[in-house]
């Protein structure tokens, strides 16, 4: 039993209920109304700050990316959703600064080319997000912890930037057989929740002491995504790990001079209808 009087054990068991009821109103035979259902259920766990949606990611410059779920700062950056009963229909445009993580929305996972197609969507986000001002993590230590004037066979814990993007996939069938990769990728999404019985997450390789699960990729101690048993628990498991990653990420605030400057300058020399 995991501590927390079995948190992640009841969280997995109160989300398969939750998704259940959905299914029973929902058809989700179709993905669109899996991204909803996730929508609700992550609106409902996630602390108050943090805004959910659909749509993509966009930089100031408008290339975008994604269309699924976006995690991102509600307190700067609000939406422009036309009511409660479409909140999340409307499929919105997140800027960049303000995304803490993405995560693609799968119904089933039955063939390697659906998880393909799903990573590599979660990689043109993740490249994207990797274009915005960093925020650098003071505590990062570029060759691992030091202790005794040593270097030790460990990981960083966390990466050098504190607004590093996280990545996921969730899904909510996924069929055992299909090969995931675990050839290292920069780009990669950092979590996959594989149905109820099996997640993935980045990994590390640690010389004697194996392969170690990690948060976020690591550049240094790189292993790739391992997936691995978690029975009735991977929903749980994602979730907590999710939370784990939002609570230690900070965004550098959005700058908008720019964007007010533009737009300024383009009332300002524009024909409008109602100079005379």
């Amino acid at each position: 039993m995991s501590t927390y009087g079995g948190y992640i054990e009841r969280l997995s068991r109160k989300v398969e209920a939750r998704l259940t009821d959905i299914e029973a109103i929902f058809n989700f035979d179709l993905g669109a109304e899996f991204e909803v259902a996730m929508c609700a259920l992550l609106e409902d766990i996630l602390p108050a700050r943090f805004g959910v949606c659909r749509g993509f990611v966009i930089t100031e410059d408008g290339r975008a990316a994604g269309d699924d779920l976006i995690i991102y700062d509600k307190m700067s950056c609000p939406t422009l959703r036309a009511n409660i009963g479409l909140q999340y229909s409307v499929k919105e445009q997140i800027p960049v600064d303000a995304v803490y993580a993405y995560i693609e929305c799968k119904h089933s996972i039955t063939d390697s080319s659906v998880v393909e197609t799903a990573i590599l969507q979660t990689r043109k986000v993740k490249e994207l997000m990797l274009t915005r001002p960093n925020r650098t993590n003071p505590e990062h230590e570029e060759e691992g912890p030091i202790e005794g004037g040593k270097v030790r066979d460990w990981p960083r814990n966390y990466p050098p930037f504190k607004n590093q993007p996280f990545c996921a996939i969730f899904t909510r069938t996924f069929d055992p057989r299909i090969c995931i990769s675990n050839q290292p990728h920069a780009l990669d999404p950092d979590l996959l929740v594989l149905g109820s019985n099996h997640i993935a997450t980045q990994s590390v390789l640690l010389g004697p002491d194996g392969i170690k699960g990690a948060l976020f990729y690591d550049s240094k101690y790189w292993a790739g995504l391992r997936v691995e048993p978690a029975a009735g628990n991977a929903f749980g498991l994602g979730l907590v790990t999710l939370l784990q990653a939002l609570s230690w990420i900070e965004l550098v605030p959005i700058d908008w001079a720019e964007t007010l400057n533009v737009t300024f300058a383009s009332n300002l020399f524009s024909k409008s209808k109602y100079r005379k």
